[in-house]
């Protein structure tokens, strides 16, 4: 049975609120050349690490996440630095925001949380729908490189799980989710390497990329 409440937990809302933005994108963020006030989003904010990243570097954020007490904690975190952002509920297949709102997005340990494939395909969808043509999505998701034992299969294709801690994932092979990604008309720009991390809920294959949503036919 699924547990709505493990985002929402004071446990997992503690660990969010301490982690560090990602080096990776850091880095690409020193060095892209991008405009000053640029719109982004931060989609899945979690405990606020990247929304705090990017507005400390001037760009318009918006933060939204499907959890409300991960928005309260983003907002605390942007508070403490006096830096703000545009912070809404919502979800990977339902971005509250018109079309073409966004020229980069981060989304980090988020869109592997599709309950199917089919959903997954959904959300990058979606994610195409709101952003500006060439603009960059930086982001990780979690892949079936690593396979917990403890897994219940949800799906005939073997992808769609859910764990032990009642949470849906679908855990795509890295070349799969490169390949949805280029049929939602986002093209890789940069592999950032498919590695075992040690998360909170035990080790994940986790495959970094930067990929840029492709322009719109002439």
């Amino acid at each position: 049975m699924a547990k709505p409440d493990f985002w929402n937990s004071e446990e997992i809302t503690r660990y969010f609120a301490d982690k560090p933005a990602d080096p990776r994108i850091v880095d690409f963020l020193g060095r892209a050349t991008l405009p000053a006030g640029l719109r982004v989003l931060d989609l899945g904010c979690g405990g606020g690490r990247h929304s705090e990243l990017l507005a400390s570097r001037g760009y318009e954020v918006c933060s939204v996440d499907v959890n409300p007490a991960m928005l309260e904690t983003t907002r605390t975190r942007l508070g403490k630095l006096s830096l703000s952002a545009d912070i809404r509920e919502g979800s990977i297949t339902s971005i509250p925001y018109s079309d073409e709102s966004f020229g980069l997005v981060v989304t980090t340990g988020v869109l592997h949380q599709a309950k199917t494939t089919a959903q997954y395909g959904e959300a990058m969808a979606e994610l195409n729908r709101v952003m500006k043509p060439e603009g960059p999505v930086l982001l990780n998701v979690f892949t079936n490189g690593v396979w917990d034992d403890t897994y219940t299969v949800t799906s005939d294709d073997g992808y769609s799980v859910v764990t032990q801690e009642g949470l849906d994932m679908t855990l795509l092979p890295r070349d799969t989710f490169v390949d949805m990604m280029a049929d939602n008309g986002f093209e890789l720009l940069e592999d950032q390497g498919e590695d075992v991390k040690m998360e909170n809920t035990g080790p994940r294959a986790v495959f970094r990329g930067f990929f840029v949503k492709e322009s719109a036919p002439v």
